[in-house]
């Protein structure tokens, strides 16, 4: 761990002194002629974003309310000799109502607050991501440092982007698309920056491959070895094998078919104290008519008191399961998510809905049922503004909750 926190040191220091020598420069090509030009030439990011979220939940007499502000700016150096730079700055701030909601903060970054639902977004103030890129071929591209990072859909690894606070990683990765049709990847995580603000020690890999097949689909297969160091983790260390096949048909000119089938298993890993043995399983079918989508699957995680519960602490989970966030951990008995969604693109509108019904996996309980909706309007000057909202009503799990969400983000 510590080669990857000094690296992440060395980027940090040498981009401070980069950015604090230069303008902001124009447009510029990938490629540098020479060291001054790769980072005096580089290309500066900056993206904004505000949200106010409220959050309804039964067992608590007030709702949660948080309005925050994201700032993110960042800058990447022009590739020389096969290497490039790039740090990323990040802020989240309280606009008001701070005290209005539990930010669920790791240590100091909590607020405090008990009395009102969770809203993880405690305010702080990080380099986000600092991290070194070299390619010793174009087809074989590596990364050193502290960076986000997103596998295939996010299920297994992913940035949780939803969140003010973008989740990263202390890790190397390399790729390789050398072969046609072929893309074969590794990832060493030795950190976990968590969205609340949490710093976990790991030893996590995971190798991934993907066959495309003509006109039919990509085949992938992936390998996920979880260890955590602390004990309070221990019991998140899995080994995880599975594979999915993906693709879409063209039926006719305003007519399209995707679809997903995807299974994977899990076991106890490292120091995990329980006995983990439970499987995974995933079926996606849309169908797109026009600027219409319709579609239905069913995503099952395992779980019994015997086998343990399927988990995937690294991902994305906020798009999985329904976005009022109530199975970002397995149930005892498991998770069946059966799932309707009907999205459409209006022009600069894009409307999505989506139905889920919950249930559990072994001993019959019925979980609950969530209705997801979302409106975003995207202004000719590339600024979006949308309205978000999430209705959980519990039969066997967790309580009713309904959370809205009006946000904003612009950037370049």
């Amino acid at each position: 761990m510590r080669l990857i926190a000094e690296t992440r040191n060395l980027v940090i220091l040498g981009m401070m002194i980069a950015i604090g020598s230069v303008a902001l420069p124009s447009a510029a090509d990938e490629t540098a002629d020479n060291l001054l030009d790769a980072i005096t030439k580089g290309t500066f990011s900056l993206n904004l974003r505000y949200r106010y979220e409220d959050v309804d939940q039964t067992g608590f007499d007030d709702r949660g309310k948080a309005s925050t502000l994201r700032t993110m700016a960042g800058y990447r150096t022009r590739w020389w000799k096969g290497i490039e730079a790039y740090l990323e700055f990040e802020d989240v701030h309280n606009l008001g109502l701070s005290n209005d909601h539990n930010n669920a903060g790791a240590g100091s970054l909590w607020n405090g607050v008990t009395d009102r639902p969770v809203i993880p977004d405690p305010a702080l103030t990080e380099f986000n991501q600092a991290y070194l890129g070299w390619r010793p071929l174009r087809s074989l591209p590596f990364r050193f440092g502290l960076q986000e990072i997103v596998i295939d859909n996010s299920r297994f690894v992913g940035n949780v982007a939803w969140r003010q606070n973008h989740q990263t990683f202390e890790a190397a990765r390399v790729a390789f698309e050398g072969v046609e049709n072929l893309a074969v990847s590794y990832s060493y995580i030795g950190r976990q920056h968590t969205v609340n603000g949490a710093s976990l020690p790991m030893s996590t890999s995971h190798l991934g491959a993907a066959y495309a097949i003509d006109g039919i689909g990509t085949l992938r297969a992936y390998g996920m070895l979880l260890d955590y160091e602390r004990q309070a983790q221990w019991d998140l260390s899995t080994t995880t094998y599975g594979g999915f096949f993906d693709g879409k048909a063209k039926l006719s000119e305003s007519l399209r078919l995707t679809y997903r089938l995807e299974h994977a298993r899990q076991q106890d890993a490292g120091n995990n104290p329980n006995r983990i043995s439970t499987e995974y399983g995933r079926a996606d079918l849309g169908l797109s008519i026009s600027k219409v989508t319709i579609a239905a699957g069913y995503e099952v995680l395992g779980g019994s008191p015997e086998d343990g519960q399927f988990r995937t602490p690294l991902a994305t989970l906020h798009k999985f399961n329904g976005w009022a966030d109530k199975f970002t951990n397995t149930p005892t008995n498991g998770l069946q998510d059966l799932f309707l969604s009907v999205t459409a693109g209006l022009g600069k509108w894009k409307i999505m809905a989506i139905y889920h019904d919950f249930s559990a996996d072994t001993g019959g309980d019925n979980w609950g049922t969530e209705l997801d909706a979302t409106v975003i309007y995207t202004t000719p000057w590339k600024q979006q503004v949308a309205l978000k909202y999430a209705a959980y009503e519990a039969e066997d799990w967790a309580t009713d909750t309904t959370k809205i969400w009006i946000w904003t983000s612009w950037g370049f």
